[in-house]
């Protein structure tokens, strides 16, 4: 059985005070068993090199998690300039960590397989879930992880996010066991007594709904051409800005409220989970369109719209969804410890003045007795379903995804 514990602290320019208070606060509140690790969700203002070193030191068990702009508890709902930190300890389910040399572009597929090898080599049984901790790094689709892990692990669930972090003083970061980088993947490989259930769910409509275009010219995640027309022709089709879009003083806005609905050539969405895909920059002159993960051609776009109340709903709708799965196991004895939620950054500059949204309906749609933690990310990796042991592991934008273990 697991049993775990979330605490905050407030304390980043003090670090080995900070520490200390993770620490003790930690061990106060739990008994830690013979395996066990600790998911640290940090501001991205912070040295976390020695954030992450000082707090292995104190705690001794390996530390993985993210940077991020904010984060979410059970606790205090949305929070920011802190971190939390949700340690996990059990006797009868079994961790390992393992972390990668730094990733290129060209190494990233034979690091991803090594670094599931080498987690697989210390763990105590056949693994259950992986957990990715992967950098945030321009040159690397999102949509490597899930399909090389997939590819290594022969279909298990994939679970994890990008770091996220603010612009203006931050910087993204992965916490790797004992340090932190912002160029090393972690994973984290699960296994034993341990029924994790895992749910995404977003909720966007349509700016023009029978507006749909095929791409017709791409490379990975660069649209050059959407039937006859450039990318830039096409979104100015739903009476876009180009122009304002290109702004960097507009774009954050304008792209998080407006992103991609993207449907892959060859692949069928029985699960009603749209792929979403933010758009990270326009270029006027080659009317080309950057998004955030893969874009190949033959698919077809449309422009979606997420609102407020999109995120509420998809908030509210994955909440249940996750409850609905617990149920099933729970009715066989057991217990569920922990929820891990992993929402798109997008979401957070959508909602504006009403950031705290998503935070408070996690917050009073969980049981109490769940260690809740969650941050917001540049990218989410979950199964859209899972079907007869296989998962279909995906890579997501503007999605709330939730893992309970």
């Amino acid at each position: 059985m697991l049993k775990s514990t979330t605490v905050i602290t407030e304390e980043l320019d003090d670090i080995d005070a900070g520490t200390s208070e993770l620490a003790e606060k930690t061990l106060k509140n739990l008994h830690m068993r013979s395996n066990g690790f600790a998911l640290l969700l940090c501001d991205s203002d912070v040295d976390h090199e020695i954030f992450a070193h000082t707090l292995h030191q104190k705690l001794g068990v390996p530390i993985v998690g993210f940077s991020s702009t904010a984060m979410i508890s059970g606790e205090r709902g949305l929070t920011d300039m802190s971190a939390i930190l949700t340690t996990v300890t059990s006797d009868d389910v079994f961790f390992s960590v393992a972390t990668s040399e730094p990733l290129t572009p060209e190494n990233v597929a034979s690091q991803i397989e090594r670094t599931y090898k080498k987690a697989l080599e210390t763990l105590k049984g056949e693994p259950s879930l992986v957990m990715a901790f992967p950098p945030y790094i321009l040159g690397i689709m999102l949509d490597v992880y899930p399909r090389e892990f997939d590819r290594v692990s022969g279909g298990l669930p994939i679970f994890g996010g990008l770091p996220a972090h603010d612009e203006t003083n931050g910087r993204s970061a992965v916490y790797c066991g004992d340090t932190a980088s912002g160029e090393r993947l972690t994973v984290l490989l699960m296994s034993g007594a341990v029924r994790p259930v895992m749910t995404v769910k977003n909720h966007i409509g349509a700016l023009l709904s029978g507006l749909k275009r095929t791409v017709t010219s791409s490379n990975d995640n660069v649209i050059h051409r959407v039937g006859n027309e450039t990318f830039v022709e096409f979104i100015e089709e739903f009476g876009l800005d180009a122009a304002k879009l290109a702004n960097p003083d507009e774009k954050t806005t304008s792209f998080t409220t407006y992103p991609l609905l993207v449907e892959k050539p060859g692949i069928a969405n029985p699960d009603g989970v749209p792929i979403v895909r933010t758009l990270h920059g326009v270029d006027l002159k080659s009317g080309s369109g950057t998004a955030i993960g893969e874009v190949p051609e033959g698919s077809v776009l449309s422009i979606g719209v997420l609102q407020a109340n999109d995120i509420e709903t998809s908030t509210q709708n994955s909440t249940q969804d996750l409850l609905e799965k617990m149920k099933q196991n729970e009715a066989e004895g057991y217990k569920y410890s922990m929820v891990f939620a992993v929402s798109c950054v997008a979401r957070y500059y959508v909602m504006a003045s009403k950031n705290t949204l998503e935070a408070d309906s996690l917050k009073s749609g969980l049981p109490r007795d769940l260690s809740l933690s969650g941050y917001y990310s540049f990218g989410e990796i979950c199964p859209t379903s899972i079907k007869s042991g296989r998962a279909l592991n995906a890579a997501h934008n503007e999605s709330l995804v939730l893992l309970a273990v």
